[in-house]
């Protein structure tokens, strides 16, 4: 075979192939240390107290893959004000909060974990305060919609129940919540790392299909057997 590369191209080929495989490298790394932490078991604890009347919101949902919408109720424990999801909707429009005798009382006792607040970013979509309907499930930003007195206790971290109630073209039915989890990003899932890392690794093979057909072209690179008859 004869070979005989330009220095420059080369230089620079080896530097961008080598970044392609550490991102990878480095995407198929977060995929395998996301998936160890979601096969953990949470140290649970106990939601107890008493729905705030009127306090349904409904917000943004993203997990594995799949969108939807959460309804989210206040829950009073005496010392603090919580926010729990009690319902995922996969569809596509987001369903209005209930209202007056529609909505849900009584006592709750759930168990589960607390978890931060979501953060908003640069795409995140709008908020329709006056219906409820949020992007972020975010505690703080739906005091304001409670007495004063109640909002005063609201706390910043939402409460994820173990098992939640979920609506889908299958109907009704309990699954494992997709965010009672120990991982904190819950809008990344492991399997969307897995994807990113196939997609570098696909890049670095194209960048080297495309070197040795380029210097094939210029005829710097030839295969022994070539030409002879």
């Amino acid at each position: 075979m004869y070979f005989r590369p330009y220095p420059v191209m080369t230089v620079l080929g080896l530097i961008s192939l080598g970044i392609l495989i550490w991102l990878g490298n480095w995407q198929y790394g977060r995929f395998t240390q996301k998936m160890a932490i979601d096969q953990q078991t949470p140290e649970w604890t106990m939601l107890d107290g008493e729905i705030v009347p009127d306090s349904e919101i409904v917000t943004y949902f993203y997990a594995g893959a799949r969108a939807g919408w959460m309804r989210v109720i206040a829950v009073d424990t005496g010392d603090k004000v919580v926010y729990s999801p009690v319902e995922i909707a996969y569809q596509i429009e987001p369903p209005l909060p209930c209202e007056g005798e529609a909505c849900a009382t009584g006592h709750v006792s759930v168990r589960g974990i607390y978890k931060p607040p979501f953060k908003r970013n640069t795409f995140t979509a709008p908020d329709n305060v006056e219906k409820r309907i949020y992007y972020v499930l975010d505690p703080l930003e739906f005091a304001g919609l409670l007495p004063d007195h109640i909002a005063a206790r609201v706390a910043p971290d939402v409460f994820e129940p173990e098992v939640i109630r979920t609506v889908d073209e299958a109907g009704m039915r309990i699954v494992d919540n997709p965010y009672a989890r120990l991982r904190l990003d819950d809008e990344l899932p492991p399997q969307r790392h897995f994807g990113y890392a196939i997609t570098w690794w696909g890049l670095a093979m194209a960048l080297i299909g495309v070197y040795l057909a380029f210097h094939y072209q210029k005829g710097r690179l030839r295969f022994r057997n070539e030409g002879k008859s």
